[in-house]
């Protein structure tokens, strides 16, 4: 067990690292374009598509319905895998996400309504006691829950990878076996309380300010949105 908490601390470092590097280079322009964000409620996010049904684990190993997970709350949703090294990548959400939850954990229209989830696309290697970890480390009180999720397989996951259009590639060495490097684009999905995914962010607009704007918007929609998991 030790071995795999510095394992997944590891991880944890390298993510913050990168996710720092990522933030960096997008900052360029940030500011004018954080100026020009409407006022939230001043707008409205159109239905995209509803996210499919699907069944996951959680970080104890239990089987959990994503919709669990993404109803009920104003909920970021992002596929990831703990070992990228991307810097444009994972990292970008996940210092997004750390930045945003933050911000709405001092926001009393964000607190209790905002909710973010990671779902991994390397279910081999993040396994429930990897995720547990890394949950545990992202535990906060003050702030908006962060759950982590992953699948029973890659097999399992396909059909929930391909209802949201998460298209994912596994890079080969000259021998042809795999290199452990998952090809992804980054996309975080912004869902209603209702189940429907109403923007979806890639790298170039995936922002801490962009999101939580978003996520305001809704949550002056749906004023009885709970990030609560019901009970078991």
């Amino acid at each position: 067990m030790t071995t795999t908490c510095n394992k997944v601390r590891g991880l944890r470092a390298s993510f913050a690292m990168l996710g720092a590097v990522a933030m960096l280079l997008l900052t360029h322009g940030r500011a004018e374009a954080i100026e020009n964000l409407p006022a939230p409620g001043a707008y409205i996010l159109q239905r995209i598509q509803r996210i499919p049904e699907a069944q996951l684990l959680d970080a104890n190993g239990a089987p959990v319905a994503l919709s669990s997970h993404a109803v009920g709350a104003v909920t970021a949703l992002g596929f990831f895998y703990g070992h990228c090294e991307d810097a444009t990548g994972c990292p970008v959400a996940w210092a997004t996400f750390e930045a945003a939850r933050k911000a709405a954990g001092a926001d009393p229209l964000l607190k209790d309504k905002l909710r973010l989830v990671f779902v991994s696309l390397d279910p081999q290697r993040d396994t429930p006691a990897v995720l547990r970890i890394l949950e545990s480390s992202e535990r906060d009180s003050r702030a908006p829950p962060w759950i982590f999720l992953t699948g029973k397989s890659e097999v399992q996951l396909a059909p929930l990878l391909r209802a949201m259009g998460q298209d994912v590639g596994y890079a080969l060495d000259p021998s042809g076996r795999r290199t452990g490097t998952i090809n992804h684009m980054l996309k975080v999905f912004l869902i209603d309380p209702e189940g429907w995914v109403r923007e979806i962010y890639s790298t170039a607009f995936l922002t801490p300010e962009n999101l939580l704007n978003d996520a305001r918007t809704l949550a002056l929609v749906f004023r009885d949105a709970t990030n609560r998991l019901p009970e078991k």
